[in-house]
């Protein structure tokens, strides 16, 4: 096995400045290459490059006849429909103010509020309460009509780079959700910088919600971009499923799916008495591959075969990732490829490339986007920067100085331009003594004891405390952690060691990307 881990130029591709442009060289490049697949009625259902052109000419044709630079509301699950409605609101001038999936109605009475939106499509599931509000309403499941319509309507796409053109809300850890304004120069320009960076060698399944930047941005619109089918998952249900079906090249997932399907995988050995076997194989594995043997497409075939026998990437963002899941999925043949982003940011900043990559790091900084580290914090210009916080030019000048968008999350970039997450600058704790502690630096030293399944480390009557919640054979053992604690503890200066620890019964609670509440912690405890 010849292993490739070395810094090689861009990938090149097409430069595109808007979303009529991504349309527009999409159709002219794969035509009748499908693009979508999906199942409807457990029937599949496949969408080509000219059929997606084709259904947002129609839609938005639609869009532009019955409203003129409106803001418009789009919750639904994931569906072909979704996509082509958000394309289509965009590029008739109108701004797609985007919802979360699992919102309930009196957090979408105030996402609406703040977006100033009182037109809002959805998808049926979401008819039992949206109907009693008063908003106008357009259901997905009218989209062929609503095609027919703008059939006759449509002129040309309505393409300004920098009108406002998206409105995600970002997922409030640490505070209220914020409204980003994102312009279509913005995506476009995420989309490129991102894809010269890396690209799938075959097709990819969707997995992630699309009203986050990350699972729509980059699991939808950059797969269009470089031509590679994306099936569409619409529930977690069918998850293995749809990998095991469509045998994809490349996934976008967050942590919290890593974490599950090692879990997964190391049950299922249990429950088969294959355990013994699994932990033999990839000591094996470990010394043919010191040989410049790769027997791991062998070894391993019926765990690969789960995830459809062709996955070769994970790009993995949204959260922090423990590095021992990057060196365990590489050892059975599959790379976990860490990337970073924030929705600010369009959403993404940097990420591990096919054939460069550091385990431990977020990746190299896209093309056209330069990141500064200013007093301990990553700061981002470019074009990829958001336009602003909707109507809050006060939270927008905080984050935005010289043309920098401050992050708010603190790291550095090594000597080769891998940057490196070190923690959160919110999350940061001063003891009395006036020290600046990172939480995350502990963390992430303490997820290296197996027993640990997550753990967070907090302050309290200026000591820190380390909430863990245990693997699940040793729940309740409180003694074994305090002696983990009491080693952890021995080689730390005074003020970086763990007064208490406190075991939890059940994991923390966490947002939609699976990242943690920390401000939610304290409050359980």
């Amino acid at each position: 096995m010849k292993t490739i881990n070395q810094n090689y130029d861009y990938y090149r591709h097409t430069k595109i400045n808007n979303i009529g442009e991504l349309l527009d060289l999409a159709l002219n490049t794969y035509n009748e290459n499908n693009a979508f697949s999906y199942k409807n009625d457990n029937i599949k259902i496949t969408k080509t490059y000219r059929d997606v052109y084709e259904d947002v000419v129609d839609l938005s044709g639609y869009f532009s006849k019955n409203f003129k630079n409106k803001h418009i509301a789009l919750i639904g699950e994931n569906s072909y429909n979704w996509i082509i409605t958000f394309l289509s609101i965009i590029l008739s001038g109108n701004v797609c103010v985007v919802i979360d999936k699992d919102v309930n109605d009196e957090d979408l009475t105030k996402l609406m509020k703040k977006s100033d939106t009182k037109i809002i499509c959805y998808s049926e599931n979401y008819n039992f309460f949206i109907k009693n509000m008063s908003y106008r309403t357009i259901s997905l499941n009218e989209i062929d009509n609503l095609k027919e319509e703008g059939k006759k309507a449509f002129k040309e796409f309505c393409i300004d780079n920098d009108k406002d053109a998206v409105i995600f809300f970002t997922s409030g850890t640490t505070g209220p959700n914020k409204a980003v304004v994102l312009s279509q120069k913005n995506i476009a320009s995420d989309i490129y910088g991102a894809s010269s960076l890396f690209k799938p060698n075959g097709s990819v399944v969707s997995l992630l919600p699309f009203h986050h930047a990350f699972g729509l941005i980059t699991g939808i619109l950059k797969p269009f971009y470089y031509g590679a089918e994306v099936y569409l998952n619409n529930s977690l249900k069918y998850v293995l499923t749809d990998l095991k079906e469509n045998k994809p090249d490349t996934i976008f997932v967050v942590p919290a799916f890593i974490e599950t399907f090692y879990k997964q995988i190391w049950k299922m050995a249990r429950i088969g008495h294959k355990e013994k076997k699994l932990k033999y194989a990839l000591k094996i594995n470990n010394y043919l591959l010191k040989m410049n043997i790769d027997l791991r497409k062998t070894l391993f075939k019926d765990i690969l075969n789960e995830f459809g026998g062709e996955l070769k990437y994970i790009i993995c963002g949204g959260a922090y990732l423990d590095k021992k899941y990057v060196e365990w999925f590489r050892n059975i043949g599959i790379e976990i490829l860490n990337g970073y982003g924030i929705t600010e940011c369009s959403p993404v900043v940097s990420v591990n490339r096919n054939q460069y990559y550091r385990d431990g790091s977020v990746g190299q900084v896209c093309k056209d986007v330069t990141v500064k580290i200013i007093d301990g914090e990553i700061c981002v210009s470019g074009d990829i920067i958001m336009k602003g916080y909707y109507k809050d030019k006060k939270a927008t000048n905080e984050v935005i100085k010289d043309n920098y968008f401050y992050t708010g999350d603190l790291g550095y970039i090594d000597k080769d331009g891998f940057l490196f997450i070190t923690g959160r600058k919110k999350n940061i704790i001063i003891l009395s003594n006036g020290e600046n502690i990172s939480p995350e630096l502990i963390e992430s030293e303490l997820m290296n004891y197996k027993e640990i399944d997550e753990v967070v480390v907090y302050e309290e009557d200026n000591k820190l405390v380390a909430s863990i919640y245990p693997t699940e054979e040793y729940l309740a053992n409180q003694e074994y952690f305090d002696n983990i604690i009491y080693n952890y503890n021995k080689n730390k200066p005074k003020n970086h060691q763990i007064s208490m620890v406190r075991l939890r019964t059940q994991e923390f609670i966490k947002n939609h990307n699976g990242k943690i509440l920390r401000n939610k912690v304290r409050e359980e405890n």
